[in-house]
């Protein structure tokens, strides 16, 4: 059976036998291709292709709709987990949520009972994750995605620290870059806690003005990422612009292309990622390649140079399993 597919769903063992290319770009490569290592999807990408026809009855094929499209069920998760990775790397990615998880949650109850974010509680909880992202990263964010109701906020703050401190060393960017990249997506959604749990926990549609406090989230945070001494402007830009958009359609200021900080912009990939990628109780996690789709055919929503290289470093690098 031949079947097209996207480029970030080519894996090991996938046979190319056709591609759609454009022919001004390189070189394309010989066919029929049996994908082998990542550096065969990188000659693609290389010469521009766009997508492929692979041919599952020779070669690997892209899976099934979702391992939890049913429901989710713990078992499966450790069993999908321990597929991924060894006992070893799960249960220290555990260690480093259970160690780095108190931190969290205290700095959400200050806010919660009004007390200021301390940059200095942040910023160590941040050096953790990035001791434990380059050791463990994958394994972190994979067990981070079985999120029941009250772990959603802290899970959430932790796992798209993790990614953004992977997508900026993937990018080369400096350490200390890296760790303001971190401190904000940890930092980013603590407006939410000043929001009605109500409306935080509503499983069913948010009415107009529910949806209407929500967006106010990010403004929210600012302003109280804003009385904390030393807070760095960087942290400041990832909170108040994660949600908007690269073609200005995005809240709260409807900011367009480069107007949005480039810190933003990484957050608002990790963001979207992590959370469609989530399990939770009443809903089943996108698989990876279904988010990746979602958000390749997003125009206009991500930036696009970012969102290749999400694409081509973090998924097809083999960082995120």
């Amino acid at each position: 059976m031949k079947k097209r597919i996207r480029l970030h769903q080519l894996r090991t063992g996938m046979l190319v036998t056709e591609l759609e290319w454009n022919g001004s770009a390189g070189t394309a490569p010989a066919l029929p291709l049996l994908i082998s290592s990542t550096l065969d999807v990188d000659h693609l990408m290389r010469a521009q292709v766009i997508s492929v026809v692979i041919d599952t009855r020779r070669g690997a094929d892209t899976g099934g709709a979702g391992r939890y499209a049913g429901g989710f069920s713990h078992v499966q998760f450790e069993t999908d987990l321990l597929s991924k990775f060894s006992a070893r790397e799960v249960e220290n990615a555990r260690q480093t949520i259970e160690n780095t998880a108190p931190h969290v949650r205290r700095m959400l109850s200050d806010i919660r009972m009004g007390a200021a974010i301390q940059f200095e509680g942040a910023s160590q909880t941040v050096e953790s994750l990035m001791a434990a992202a380059g050791q463990n990263s994958a394994a972190l964010i994979g067990l981070s995605r079985l999120k029941q109701r009250d772990q959603v906020t802290f899970l959430h703050s932790i796992a798209v620290s993790a990614l953004m401190i992977d997508f900026g060393r993937s990018l080369k960017l400096d350490e200390e870059a890296i760790h303001l990249l971190g401190i904000g997506g940890l930092l980013h959604d603590f407006g939410k806690m000043l929001l009605p749990r109500a409306i935080l926990n509503k499983k069913g549609t948010l009415t107009e003005a529910e949806r209407l406090l929500v967006r106010s989230h990010p403004l929210r945070g600012y302003e109280l990422l804003k009385r904390a001494e030393n807070m760095p402007q960087t942290v400041l830009d990832i909170c108040l612009y994660h949600h908007e958009q690269y073609d200005g359609t995005g809240y709260p200021r409807g900011l367009q292309g480069a107007d949005i900080p480039r810190p933003a912009r990484i957050a608002a990939i990790c963001d979207v990622y992590e959370a469609m990628t989530t399990i939770r109780p009443y809903k089943r996690a996108w698989t990876q390649s279904e988010a990746i789709g979602f958000m390749l055919d997003s125009p206009g929503h991500f930036d696009p140079e970012l969102l290749q290289n999400f694409v081509s470093r973090m998924v097809v690098g083999g960082v995120l399993a």
